[in-house]
């Protein structure tokens, strides 16, 4: 079910207005999954901590974000099941994509780490996750991902319910110049020659929604180069606008 529209200034005032009416609270708890498997001759070592709702049976809107953070952790398109269902089908596919015939030296391993946090905020949950995998080369991958949810509809937010088109104008160009503020550049060219991609920076829907405001979050590749690593964009609500 998608939300009516959310912007900003409402979204916080409904965070912080203190006392309201609640519905049922998710309960929150780990599932974990630790294992070996085999990618062709290639031994994974695989560990899953898994931030599960445990009363997601309790209610439609709880039991929605349940299914989503599930397709989230594991991969998955439309999927509907538990997270060890989830899990199996998981491995089975990396196993199969990651199969290497070759072993080029008897300690060769691969590796695959997933874990997930959630943090209440009033109305809001919002759920972070995170992957690290090791399949041969250089170095590894890694990424982090960040959903946010009305805990009382079971939706997602997205940057389209919480800023005006005026607002989602100004986005980009705020963007980047906090980006030279935070690597203390003048400006995007300087930027580039640290590595940035300047012309593929702009808003992401990989967002924290926080106490203070918003932080956009992008993995390596998406606006620079891997040396530079995962970057993070926080906002606070006043420079976003809000009052």
């Amino acid at each position: 079910m998608k939300p009516a529209r959310i912007l900003l200034p409402a979204l916080f005032a409904v965070l912080f207005a203190g006392a309201c009416r609640r519905n049922v609270q998710p309960v929150l708890a780990d599932r974990s999954f630790d294992t070996v498997i085999l990618c062709g001759v290639v031994p994974c070592d695989v560990s899953c901590r898994f931030r599960t709702i445990e009363n997601a049976g309790q209610n439609e809107a709880l039991a929605a974000i349940e299914n989503a953070n599930i397709n989230y952790f594991f991969a998955l398109e439309d999927f509907v099941g538990s997270p060890e269902d989830a899990a199996r089908v998981l491995l089975d596919r990396f196993a199969a994509e990651c199969a290497c015939d070759t072993l080029y030296n008897p300690a060769m391993r691969y590796s695959l780490n997933i874990s997930s946090d959630a943090v209440l905020l009033d109305t809001l949950l919002v759920c972070k996750i995170r992957r690290e995998s090791y399949t041969g080369g250089a170095h590894g991958a890694y990424s982090t991902r960040y959903h946010n949810y009305g805990v009382a509809g079971g939706y997602e937010l997205s940057l389209c319910d919480l800023l005006s088109e005026e607002e989602f104008a100004r986005l980009t160009g705020q963007i980047r110049r906090k980006l030279c503020d935070q690597y203390g550049v003048a400006d995007e060219e300087q930027l580039a020659q640290l590595g940035f991609f300047p012309s593929m920076i702009a808003p992401t829907e990989n967002f924290e929604i926080t106490p203070s405001g918003i932080t956009f979050h992008y993995d390596p590749y998406e606006i620079a180069c891997y040396a530079i690593g995962e970057v993070e964009v926080p906002f606070a609500r006043e420079e976003l606008g809000v009052k």
